[in-house]
């Protein structure tokens, strides 16, 4: 693997140039019945993942795709493709369980390039990625998930390169309210999801409940899931107002549904796994509470906020090559500020300035494993295992302080501009339980031990945008952005495994020098109603530079080994002229049988 400035875009099936546009043709509306589409066509679109607030979908510079309650409460999605793959341009898979990849403005991924949050606030410390996480949010009781396709680092900082997923929790009601649904299916499904909740205009609570089984299709592949969520909405005087969510997860699944079969027992017996011993414990705990003042023209918020997130894991994708157990685990402390002032006055100019605190102390203790094996080859039947010795014993804590600010205004009735920038100064500091070197659990196996360090890493991220009304239903909107993501404690002080002590000392001082990955990204959009039916077209253009790329050597064995950083294995040329690149087009069209038929 290298890293490099290369400006590379790999996809499975085509090359792409530089410049990539895709026109993503969306006529979909699921959450609208068809009798209600009148009345919903009334209400003006609202998101609040542009600004961490509500505002006009029409006058965000973003690409946005909103998922209604009422959706999710009429799919009942039993895994996150079901309910956000509805977003036209994003798409997420299924692995194990309840477990997924992403795909989002780039090819499916566990990359780190998304960022997951939760009324704005993110699942998961930067550095402790994990691209299952949204296995941690009761997603089918949440109230509403918006998707932000494309880089959103200027507001969210370090992650959000991809995309953002932002899931809602759902507003308490004001009145005795209480539901119950039952599931039952084939190979042992079963789940039971409730809520409850009462209040009125001053003082509202709600609370649900998500208890899941199944066996799984394939042997050893089930899981159990418990997770709920208690959310308290309290006004004070004064315009004061306080938002409480606790949130939890615990997710105990078995992780073989990604074992490969021999094409004889891909015929005969598909059922078969021939990594019974791979496994994934999961448990997230998020606290937050959001105090709010509202004066005038100004508001103040300050949201202090809790998470603590471990994850016991014997990953089946490592057990013919590096067969370890890792538990991960992390706590957050934090606090997201904010200010708003408003001057309706003066061409309806905003002001945002705000910062985000954040102190993620966590650790890895892993061991690697001695394996009982039957069969060679693709048939390979992983029977059982010993645990051998320790070979990664360290703590980590990520720090990070990161001021951003955001303004608008409307020079016009139609008109809308925007800007902002976030700068971040992150850092980890690292200690090692291990001396630096090299720990050996067998002939052949090492892994390099990095001695106490600190990493630090400054950016910063700007973005500017601009909508305008054509008309009451349709609007066109550019925007430029600019995203990064900071190196995670895996790639940072877990490197690959080595065959040599020099080369596992290698590997652990090249981990040390990894940058960022950086994204820049221009788009243009336009996006209306037609006859009850919304529509999105977008095209972009989205370069990322030192990222770390994956290729094969094909050169003869006479010829040198090693690709020079400066030579990307996917050559593209730079973006001189539009006329000058080749033009991919990609049209999704994502129709319900809910929808409107045009």
């Amino acid at each position: 693997m290298l890293q490099a400035d290369s400006r590379v875009r790999c996809e499975p099936a085509i090359r792409i140039s530089t410049i990539f546009v895709a026109v993503l043709a969306a006529l979909s509306a699921p959450q609208l019945r068809a009798q209600a589409v009148a009345a919903a066509a009334t209400l003006p679109e609202v998101s609040v993942t542009g600004t961490r607030e509500k505002e006009l979908l029409s006058e965000t510079p973003a690409s946005i795709g909103v998922i209604k309650p009422e959706a999710i409460r009429e799919v009942h999605p039993t895994h996150p493709s079901q309910i956000i793959s509805q977003v036209p341009g994003a798409a997420v898979a299924i692995t194990n369980g309840e477990g997924h990849t992403t795909a989002i403005r780039q090819p499916f991924t566990t990359g780190p390039v998304y960022l997951f949050l939760e009324d704005g606030i993110p699942i998961r410390a930067t550095g402790f990625f994990n691209h299952n996480a949204l296995y941690e949010i009761n997603i089918p009781m949440a109230g509403g998930i918006e998707v932000t396709r494309g880089p959103g680092t200027a507001l969210y900082g370090s992650d959000a390169i991809g995309g953002v997923i932002n899931v809602l929790t759902p507003a308490p009601p004001l009145k005795p309210e209480g539901n119950l649904s039952v599931d039952v299916g084939s190979n042992g499904w079963r789940r039971l999801l409730m809520s409850g909740g009462n209040g009125n205009a001053e003082s509202a609570w709600l609370g649900n409940a998500n208890v899941t089984h199944t066996d799984g299709w394939r042997d050893k592949t089930g899981y159990d899931r418990q997770s709920g969520g208690f959310r308290w909405d309290k006004a004070l005087d004064a315009g004061q107002t306080l938002k409480t969510i606790v949130s939890f997860s615990r997710v105990n699944q078995e992780t073989g549904a990604n074992s490969p079969l021999t094409y004889t027992d891909y015929l005969f017996n598909p059922k078969l796994n021939y990594l019974p011993v791979a496994y994934r414990k999961v448990e997230a705990l998020r606290v937050s509470t959001n105090y709010e003042r509202e004066s005038g023209n100004s508001l103040l918020s300050l949201t202090p906020y809790f998470r603590d997130n471990s994850m016991d894991l014997l990953a089946s994708f490592n057990l013919n090559s590096d067969p370890t157990i890792a538990l991960t685990q992390n706590q957050s402390f934090g606090l997201m500020a904010k200010w708003r002032q408003d001057f309706p006055q003066a061409m309806r100019a905003r002001v945002i300035g705000g910062v985000d605190v954040d102190v993620s102390p966590g650790g890895r203790r892993e061991d690697r494993l001695n394996l009982t094996t039957s069969g060679a080859g693709a048939s390979r039947y992983t029977l059982a295992y010993t645990v051998n010795r320790r070979v990664y014993d360290y703590d980590v804590t990520y720090k990070g302080v990161s001021p951003y600010l955001h303004g608008e205004l409307s020079p016009t009735e139609r008109l809308r501009l925007t800007g902002g920038v976030r700068y971040d100064a992150l850092s980890y500091d690292f200690t090692n339980n291990f001396a630096a070197g090299t720990v050996s659990p067998g002939a052949g196996v090492f892994y390099g031990q990095a001695a106490n360090t600190t990493s630090n890493f400054k950016h910063l991220s700007p973005k500017l945008g601009a909508t305008f009304a054509l008309s009451e239903k349709t609007s066109v909107y550019a925007d430029y952005n600019h995203g990064f993501r900071a190196p995670s404690e895996g790639q940072l002080f877990r490197p690959s495994v080595g065959t040599t002590g020099a080369l596992a000392i290698a590997a652990s001082d090249a981990a040390l020098q990894l940058k960022p990955i950086k994204a820049d990204q221009v788009e243009l959009g336009v996006r209306g109603e037609v006859a009850g039916a919304s529509y999105n077209l977008v095209a972009y253009n989205l370069i990322k530079r030192d990222d770390i790329v994956s290729f094969t050597n094909t050169t003869p064995m006479s010829a040198p080994t090693s690709m020079p950083a400066s030579t990307p294995r996917c050559e593209v040329r730079p973006a001189l002229t539009l006329v000058r690149t080749l033009v991919v087009v990609l049209v999704k069209l994502t129709m319900s049988s809910r929808l409107i038929r045009l």
